[in-house]
Formats: C-alpha cells, structure tokens, sequence
C-alpha cells in the first residue's frame, strides 16, 4: 500500500454542507506561496447574493482574479445556477498553471460536474499526467465518484493544516524542487 505522502492527489474530504475547507485549501495555498513555492490553482469563496441566494466565485491564486462561478437566478429558480462560461474561463487559469511549471495545483473542488467528466476533469487528469501534485476538497457526497476517477492515485487527508502541509512538503521533495528559499 502506498504511502500518502507519495500519491500524486490529495482530497481533503469534507461534510456535505462544510465550506471551511475552502479556506483551509487557501491558507495552505498562500502559505506555501509566502514561503517561495509556486502554487497556481484556483480557490473557492461562496457568500450571498443581496437576495439571500448562493453566491460562489473562485480566485486564480497567483492573479487574484475573480471568476463568478454562479448566476443569480431569482429566489423562486430551482435550476443549477453554475454559470459555465465562468467554469470554462477558469480552466484557463488552470491550464497556464500547468504550462508555466507550478510546483503544486489546487483545484478548489472536485464534484459532480468533474465526476461527468466535465469541469475541470480534464485538467486534473493533465497535470497528474504531467507528475504536477494536486490539492483539492471533496464533499462526502462526491467520494465515492472521486475514488472512482482516481483510483489508487490519491490520499485523503483530514482537515488539519500541518497534515496537509507535510503532504505538500512530501509532494514537493518528492519532485526534486529545490527550496525556493535559501
């Protein structure tokens, strides 16, 4: 059985209606960011509308760019309000994550559009390919469809900060980067 500190993707698995995680995925982010590393990826911010509706918008780590990730569609809309143009606009900042060598990725979630094999499937798939570590959180919903996609390629990490960064840290030697600080 592998260790997981040598598995390429980390989940940090979550309760359905648990949204901390996103902060956590960033503060590790920005942490490793202040210490020299390069971490690209996305993260996830979620508020309300001034109508009281979900409000999600994901940031490009490295830009700080804002992608609404979801449309106000009125109090009384049933329909999903993911607004794809962001999703697909926001796969951009993933891709040049992947061309510009980054040490690490997050990818602020992986659900039930990436289980589809839409989303950010693809990207995901691009930089395991590539042997670039990836970070991201799954819903307890999603974690049978997130052991499905990855196989025995990931390690499932509790919500606790040092755990994470030594998976980070593991991941980062593990690929021979030189401390980016002397």
């Amino acid at each position: 059985m592998n260790s997981p500190a040598t598995l390429p993707l980390a989940a940090l698995v979550h309760p359905d209606d648990e949204h901390a995680m996103e902060l956590l995925l960033e503060r590790v982010a920005r942490r490793l960011q202040g210490a020299g590393w390069r971490v690209g990826g996305l993260v996830h911010r979620q508020d309300r509308y001034a109508n009281g509706n979900k409000r999600m918008q994901l940031f490009d780590l490295r830009s700080d760019r804002q992608f609404e990730l979801s449309q106000d569609l009125g109090c009384a809309s049933r329909a999903c309000s993911l607004n794809p143009q962001a999703l697909a606009q926001a796969s951009a900042v993933l891709r040049q994550a992947l061309d510009d060598g980054v040490d690490l990725v997050v990818i602020n979630r992986f659900g039930i559009v990436e289980a589809s094999g839409q989303g950010f499937a693809a990207e995901f798939a691009a930089f395991v390919e590539a042997g670039t570590p990836v970070l991201t959180a799954v819903a307890a919903r999603h974690l049978e469809d997130w052991r499905r996609y990855t196989g025995s390629l990931h390690a499932e990490l509790a919500a606790d900060e040092v755990q994470i960064e030594q998976w980070c840290q593991a991941q980062l030697e593990r690929r021979g980067c030189a401390s980016p600080i002397p």
